[in-house]
Formats: C-alpha cells, sequence, structure tokens
C-alpha cells in the first residue's frame, strides 16, 4: 500500500506524542522508586557514569594522565498542541563532544586547564518556524549543521581566588547565572532575551560565541567581581547579517568589529531564617553601533518610501539584576529556591527593553528522588516602543493593517528526572502569550499570533 505524506505526518505526530506522554509519566513512575541516588561507582549499564562506560579503562587512563574525553547528545521532540501559526511535532537535537587538557598532571603546571568542544546541531525547532516567539522553545535551538564551540585556555590561582579564562567562549558561561533554573528548557533563563534579541550577532554564546578573555577576582568570601572583554560581533561585520551566513562552521575569530564589555558583581549572604542566597547586578556596553528601530538617517520614519537607510544608534548598553535565595532546606540536598531577575535596554535600537523573570525550583520534590528537579517560571518581554511605533507608521501609511506589539510572555513547568547517572528525562510545558509580542499573524495579517502551547522533552545522555 503506498505510503502517503498525510500518513506519515499522522505517525510523526502520534510517535511524538506518545513520547512525550510517557516523559510527562516519569514523576508519577518514578515518584515512589527507592533509592532516589543512584550509585555511579559501579560498572553496570544503570550504574556507570557515562552510557560506554569506562571503555577499557581507556577513559581512568586518559583521566589520570590529565585528558578528559566527553560527549554529551540533547534531544528534544517537541509538540505545538495549540496556537503559533501551525501545530505538529518537531525534533531538536545537540551533540557536543568535547576535550579537556589538564596542564597540571601533563607538564606539571598547577591551575592550568584547556577546553575545546563542538556543537553539531541536528533537526529544527518549532520557535522560529511554527511558533515565532524570542524565546527559544528549548535552549539548544539553532540552525542545524557542525561548528566549533569553546577553545580556550583558564587559569585558576591556589585557593581559587583569580581565574582567567583566554580565548574563545561565551558570556552566558561564566556571566548571569541562574542555577535554580537549570531545570527549564525555555532558552530565556538560560541566556536572556533582552541579550540574545539585542546584541550584535545575538552577542558571544551559544550557538556563536566569540574571541573573549575573563578575569574573576574573589576579594572576600562572600564577594566576586567578573569582568570581560569580547569582540564586539562574535561573527564579524555587517552586524545586520545572519550569523550562519557569515560563520557556518564557526572557525572565525574576529577582532576587527568593535569590542563587547562585562562587568559583574556578585554577592552571597545566608540568613539564618531561609538560607543561602545570591544578589548579582552587572553591565553589558557594545561599541558598534546599531540600526535604528523607526528613524532613518534623515529623520524620516522608516516606514516612509523616501526614508532611506536606518540611522545607526550608539550607546549599545544593557543593564542587568539577578537574585536567587533558599526558601527551604531538608535533608539530601533537598532544597526550595526562589530565583527573579530584570533587565533594561534602550528603545531606539533594541527590539526588547525590559526583560522581567521570576520562579522557583524543588530540588527532591520526592524524598526518594533528592536528584531530580521540579521547576515552575514565568516570563516578560516587552516590545521597544519604537518598534511599536514603527507598525503604527506603517498603519498610518495605508498600508495593511497591522496588530501593534507590546510584549511577550512565557509560562513554563519542567521535572528534571535523574533517570541513572548519565541520562536525564526533563518533560516540559510552556504557554507562550502574545509571540514576539504580538506580530502579524502570516495567516491573518491584521490578527496577532495566537498564543501557544507547546509540550516538549529533553533527553540529556553522557556517552
Amino acid at each position: 500500500m503506498k505510503t502517503t505524506t498525510v500518513g506519515l505526518a499522522k505517525r510523526a505526530r502520534r510517535g511524538t506524542l506518545a513520547l512525550l506522554f510517557s516523559a510527562l509519566c516519569i514523576p508519577a513512575a518514578f515518584a515512589a522508586a527507592a533509592p532516589g541516588r543512584a550509585s555511579a561507582g559501579g560498572d553496570g549499564l544503570f550504574q556507570r557514569r557515562e552510557l560506554l562506560g569506562d571503555l577499557w579503562g581507556v577513559r581512568t587512563w586518559l583521566t589520570a594522565h590529565g585528558i578528559d574525553l566527553a560527549a554529551v547528545e540533547q534531544a528534544v521532540p517537541s509538540y505545538v498542541a495549540r496556537g503559533g501559526v501551525s501545530q505538529g511535532p518537531a525534533l531538536a537535537g545537540l551533540l557536543v563532544p568535547s576535550l579537556g587538557l589538564d596542564f597540571a598532571k601533563l607538564v606539571d603546571i598547577p591551575g592550568l586547564t584547556a577546553y575545546v568542544s563542538a556543537w553539531i546541531l541536528q533537526g529544527q525547532g518549532p520557535t522560529l518556524s511554527m511558533v515565532r516567539s524570542l524565546s527559544g522553545i528549548s535552549y539548544i535551538e539553532a540552525p542545524a549543521g557542525a561548528r566549533l564551540a569553546d577553545a580556550y585556555l583558564r587559569w585558576d590561582s591556589p585557593g581559587r581566588t583569580v581565574r582567567v579564562k583566554l580565548g574563545r567562549f561565551g558570556i552566558d558561561e561564566d556571566f548571569d547565572q541562574n542555577s535554580p533554573a537549570a531545570a527549564l528548557l525555555d532558552s530565556n533563563y538560560t541566556y536572556r532575551d533582552i541579550m540574545a534579541n539585542n546584541l550584535p550577532g545575538g552577542g558571544p554564546a551559544f550557538s556563536y560565541e566569540g574571541p573573549g578573555a575573563m578575569l574573576a577576582v574573589r576579594p572576600a568570601a562572600w564577594l566576586q567581581l567578573r569582568a570581560g572583554l569580547f569582540g564586539g560581533d562574535p561573527v564579524g561585520l555587517p552586524v545586520t547579517a545572519p550569523p550562519q551566513s557569515l560563520d557556518p562552521n564557526g572557525l572565525l575569530f574576529p577582532l576587527n568589529a568593535g569590542a563587547l564589555i562585562i562587568g559583574e558583581a556578585d554577592l552571597s549572604y545566608n540568613l539564618s531564617v531561609l538560607g543561602p542566597g545570591r544578589l548579582l547586578a552587572g553591565a553589558i556596553y557594545d561599541t558598534l553601533p546599531m540600526p535604528d528601530l523607526r528613524y532613518s538617517a534623515s529623520g524620516l520614519s522608516l516606514a516612509d518610501p523616501a526614508a532611506g537607510s536606518a540611522r545607526e544608534d550608539s550607546n549599545e548598553y544593557i543593564l542587568y539584576a539577578g537574585l536567587t535565595q533558599t526558601l527551604w532546606r531538608g535533608s539530601e540536598g533537598r532544597r526550595l529556591r526562589l530565583f527573579a531577575r530584570g533587565a533594561y535596554a534602550p528603545p531606539s535600537q533594541n527590539i526588547v527593553t525590559l526583560d522581567l523573570q521570576g520562579g522557583v525550583a524543588f530540588d527532591g520534590p520526592f524524598a526518594a528522588r533528592p536528584e531530580d528537579t521540579l521547576a515552575l517560571a514565568a516570563s516578560y518581554d516587552r516590545i521597544s516602543p519604537q518598534q511599536a511605533g514603527l507598525v503604527g507608521d506603517l498603519n498610518a501609511l495605508g498600508g495593511p493593517a497591522q496588530p501593534i506589539p507590546t510584549a511577550e510572555g512565557d509560562l513554563e513547568l519542567a521535572y528534571s528526572a535523574r533517570i541513572t547517572p548519565w541520562l536525564d528525562l526533563t518533560p516540559d510545558l510552556q504557554y507562550l502569550l502574545r509571540p514576539s509580542g504580538g506580530i502579524a499573524d502570516p495567516l491573518d495579517p491584521a490578527a496577532s499570533v495566537p498564543n501557544a502551547l507547546v509540550l516538549q522533552a529533553m533527553a540529556a545522555v553522557t556517552l
């Protein structure tokens, strides 16, 4: 019998839904399981740290001699159940092979290490083609292909009071960290939308990192100061070109595309009633000018056919802050933590001007599952009034009436389950309100893209 395209689509939809349903049953299925903490010391399939084990002693030998080979595969099947511009299944995958070198063991240079990794991206998630949101529905979504990720040297002083990194890496590795949100899949909680959608080239972060240097100093046990200097655009000029068109393999190290400067203060404290907490505040400044969202160099609205090219605006900066607070602590590392974050960018050249987000994470939600995490969060991204003004100008000139963008919101619920030491499974539910702030629906330009309900699950396998 001939297999039709419709039949294949139905099979894919059923398969994706079956996998997602199985993932969503993980919390109930494992809530009563004991013991919750799997042993990583044995060599059995369900006790070993890596799926492939010690490889007949090769891993142990390499580690003893200062060489660490690793690989992690993350796969995210998803299903847009409602809203967006289309509904149905999607699949994104990311393989990260890496090599770490410890020069203390290799050549007796204490504190010096090197790290090199690659990103091998597979498939396509639903963000751009189906939902049209500012946030990545999962943080591994990026154009498919293989490219260089990290390539840097790092030195830590005795006692780790000073750390220096030099090479190719991202600001999302060392700055603006949000550890309670580790179980959440939406990219906004890992690398904020206000950075990914505003900075030239998306800023040095996944999935295009850039050349840079970082210095971290801990003058006191409760305070750490970090400063970084990166290329102004991780893939070079022009700033308006898609990164994948300029550097498809991630091999460029552009040093002539301005500079991005970032500084951050990270303060730790402890409340006798609740427990430990962290406050951080930082700022980013990029020397590259960015195109104005509404006005041309002549001062006319870009909606005017006679406007010409966009005015270039300097003073590209982002201010950000974050709070993490433990609310409850139990045995075996069980705890309930709260996080709250905010950021601001000037409206003339930045599509997102205000980013607010917050949530809670319950590590060990079941006594028998101390390594699992249940997380709930919400975010709000306000669209620049300049962008809204441009749409208003277009409408006033008599073009097809479009909705005025305002803000995008996201609600997310995730449960990260440690199945074995080498396998984590995270079922995830997201509801996107006004994707991209309420951009026009391609099927009905007079209306906004409908709110989207997305079910997905991430499987992370340490190979």
